[in-house]
C-alpha cells in the first residue's frame, strides 16, 4: 500500500473517530437527563395526586361522620323533656274539658228547673242558656287544644323518625365513601407497585451510563495523536524511481521509513487508547443492555395486566375505574337522599314551632270564654238570690262557680306551661336548625370535594387511555439514544480493527522501503546512513503528547524536551 492510500485512510479514520466521540459526548448527557418524563412517570404522578386527594377527602369525611348521631343526643334528651312538659299541659286541658262537660250538664239541669218555674224562671233560663253555650264553646276549644297538642306530639315524634332515617342515610353514605376510598386506594396501590418496581430497575441503568462516559476521557489524546500521524504522513516525500540513485534518494527513503515507523508507533498508542475506551464502554454498556433487557418484559407485562383492554385482565385500570365511577353515581344519589332528609328535618322543626304557636292561639281563644263564664255565673247568682222560684238551683250555681274557678286555675297554669314550652322549644329548635344548617354546609363541602375528586379521577382515566397507545418507561428518545450509542460503540470497535490493518500496511510499506534502502546502500557501497533531513526535529515541536515526542527522539536518534512525564499532553 502506498503512503498516499494510508494517509487517505488515516484522514478518514480521524474524521470518523472524532465524529463518533462527539456523538457519544452528545448522547450520554441526554441519557442521564432525568428531567424528561416518560408516560410511566406521568402515570405515577397522576396516581400520586389522586391518592393524596383521596386520602384528604377520606379524612374529612371520617371527621364529619365520626359520632355524627351522638352530637344530637343532648338535643333529643331536651326534646323528650319538653314532651313531658307538654303532658302537663295535656293534664290541664283535660281538666278544663272535664269541667266544661260537667258545667254543660249542670247548665242543662238548671234550664229544666227554670223552665218548670214558668214565667218566673225565664230570666234565669236565658242566663243559663248562655252558660250552656259558653260551656259548650269551652269544650270545643278544649278538644281543639287536644287535637293541636296531638299534632304537635306527632311532629316531635316524627322528628326522631326523620333523624333516624338521616342517620341511616349517613351510615350508608359513610360506608359507601369508605368502600369507594378503599377501592381507589387498592386500585392505585396495585397499579403503582409494578411501576415503582420498573422504576427501581431503571434506576440501575444510570450508574453504568455514568461510568461508560469515562471512556470519552481519552478522546482528546486520540484526536491529538491522530493529528501527529497526519503530520508525519504529510511530511513523507514521493520517491520517483527515475531520480538518480544517490545519497539524496537514500536520505529521502530513510526519512520516509523514520516517519512511517513513528506513525506506526503513534497508531499503536492510538489503538491502545481506543482499546481502553472500548473496554470502559463495553464493560459498562453491557450492564446498561442487561437492564434494558430486564425492563422491556416488565413493560409488556404491565401493559397486558393494566392497560390493554383486549387482554380482559381483572386488573385493567380503565375497567376498574369505570366500576368506581358507576359506584360514585350511587354515592351521589345517597348525597341527594341525605340532603333531602335534612331539608325534611328542617321543615319539621319549623312545623313544631308553628304548631306550638297555633296551640297558644287556641289557648288565647279559650281565655275570653272563661272570662265570660265568670260574668254569666254572677248573673246566675243574682237571679237565684232575687227569685225564690228557682231556689232549687242554688246548689247547681254553687257547683258551677267551683267548676269555673277550677277551669280558671287550670287555664292560668296552662298559660305558664305553654309560654315556657314555646320559649324553650323555640330556643331548642333553633339550636337544632343551626346544627342542621352547619351539617348541610359541611356536607355540601364534602360533596363538592367528592365531585372534584371524581372529576380528577375521570381525567386520570382519560390519561390512562391516552397512555395506552404509547406506554413508555424511559424518557422520550432514551431508547433511540441507546441504539445510537450502541451503534457508535460498534463503529469504534470496527475502527480499532481497521487501525490494526493500517499498522500492518505501514509495516509492509516500511519493509518495502527498507529493501530499497538496503539495495541503494549496497549500490552506493555504504554500511550505515544517518538522516541528514532536519524536518523530523521541527515536526516533533508540533507534537502535543510527550510520549510521542520521546518515540520520535528514539526513532530519529535525537534529544527531546525533558521534564514532562510520558503520556501527558503538552501544548506549544
Amino acid at each position: 500500500m502506498i503512503v498516499e492510500d494510508i494517509q487517505s485512510r488515516i484522514n478518514d479514520y480521524s474524521s470518523r473517530t472524532e465524529t463518533l466521540f462527539l456523538t457519544l459526548a452528545e448522547k450520554f448527557p441526554l441519557l442521564l437527563n432525568k428531567q424528561e418524563n416518560s408516560s410511566m412517570d406521568s402515570l405515577l404522578q397522576m396516581f400520586k395526586s389522586l391518592d393524596e386527594l383521596n386520602r384528604a377527602n377520606t379524612t374529612e369525611e371520617n371527621q364529619f361522620f365520626a359520632n355524627y348521631g351522638d352530637k344530637y343526643n343532648n338535643l333529643f334528651d331536651s326534646l323528650n323533656a319538653k314532651i313531658e312538659d307538654l303532658s302537663k299541659v295535656n293534664d290541664q286541658v283535660k281538666k278544663i274539658k272535664d269541667n266544661s262537660e260537667e258545667m254543660e250538664l249542670i247548665a242543662l239541669n238548671a234550664m229544666v228547673i227554670s223552665i218548670k218555674s214558668g214565667e218566673k224562671g225565664r230570666a234565669f233560663s236565658s242566663v243559663t242558656e248562655s252558660l250552656k253555650q259558653l260551656s259548650s264553646d269551652m269544650n270545643v276549644y278544649s278538644n281543639k287544644l287536644l287535637e293541636e297538642e296531638q299534632e304537635l306530639l306527632d311532629y316531635i315524634k316524627s322528628l326522631k323518625t326523620i333523624f333516624d332515617q338521616i342517620l341511616d342515610a349517613q351510615h350508608q353514605l359513610s360506608q359507601a365513601g369508605t368502600s369507594s376510598s378503599s377501592t381507589v386506594t387498592d386500585l392505585i396501590t396495585k397499579a403503582s407497585d409494578p411501576l415503582n418496581e420498573i422504576k427501581e430497575v431503571i434506576g440501575a441503568v444510570y450508574h453504568p451510563i455514568q461510568k461508560a462516559m469515562e471512556g470519552l476521557q481519552l478522546q482528546d489524546i486520540i484526536r491529538q495523536a491522530m493529528d501527529h500521524v497526519k503530520l508525519c504522513l504529510n511530511e513523507c516525500s514521493t520517491i520517483d524511481p527515475s531520480q538518480p540513485q544517490d545519497h539524496t534518494m537514500l536520505d529521502t527513503i530513510t526519512f520516509n521509513i523514520t516517519l512511517l515507523q513513528l506513525s506506526k508507533s503513534v497508531l499503536a498508542d492510538i489503538n491502545e487508547n481506543i482499546a481502553k475506551s472500548i473496554e470502559i464502554f463495553s464493560d459498562n454498556w453491557t450492564n446498561v443492555s442487561v437492564t434494558l433487557d430486564k425492563v422491556e418484559p416488565k413493560r409488556q407485562e404491565y401493559i397486558r395486566r393494566f392497560l390493554d383492554k383486549k387482554s380482559h385482565s381483572p386488573e385493567n385500570i380503565h375497567d376498574n375505574m369505570d366500576k368506581i365511577i358507576n359506584h360514585f353515581t350511587q354515592i351521589s344519589n345517597l348525597f341527594n337522599t341525605y340532603q333531602s332528609q335534612q331539608k325534611t328535618l328542617e321543615r319539621n322543626c319549623n312545623g313544631i314551632t308553628n304548631k306550638a304557636h297555633t296551640m297558644y292561639a287556641v289557648f288565647e281563644g279559650l281565655k275570653p270564654i272563661i272570662d265570660r263564664l265568670h260574668h254569666v255565673r254572677i248573673l246566675q247568682q243574682i237571679e237565684v238570690a232575687k227569685n225564690p222560684a228557682i231556689i232549687a238551683v242554688k246548689d247547681s250555681v254553687t257547683d258551677m262557680d267551683i267548676l269555673i274557678q277550677q277551669a280558671n286555675e287550670s287555664l292560668d297554669e296552662m298559660q305558664d306551661l305553654l309560654s315556657a314550652f314555646i320559649s324553650q322549644i323555640g330556643e331548642l329548635l333553633n339550636q337544632f336548625q343551626q346544627a342542621i344548617i352547619s351539617d348541610n354546609g359541611s356536607m355540601n363541602k364534602i360533596r363538592l370535594a367528592k365531585n372534584a375528586f371524581f372529576n380528577e379521577f375521570k381525567n386520570v382515566q382519560e390519561g390512562v387511555s391516552s397512555i395506552l397507545s404509547s406506554f413508555t418507561v424511559f424518557p422520550a428518545g432514551f431508547e433511540q439514544h441507546c441504539i445510537t450509542v450502541d451503534n457508535k460503540l460498534n463503529d469504534i470497535n470496527s475502527i480499532h480493527y481497521e487501525l490494526d490493518e493500517i499498522i500492518k500496511s505501514i509495516e509492509e510499506e516500511c519493509e518495502k522501503l527498507n529493501r530499497k534502502k538496503d539495495s541503494l546502500m549496497q549500490h552506493l557501497g555504504i554500511d550505515d546512513w544517518e538522516i541528514k533531513d532536519s524536518r523530523l526535529k521541527e515536526l516533533v515541536t508540533h507534537f502535543t503528547i510527550a510520549a510521542h515526542k520521546e518515540s520520535a527522539g528514539a526513532i530519529g536518534n535525537f534529544e527531546i524536551e525533558k521534564g514532562t512525564p510520558a503520556g501527558e499532553i503538552t501544548f506549544f
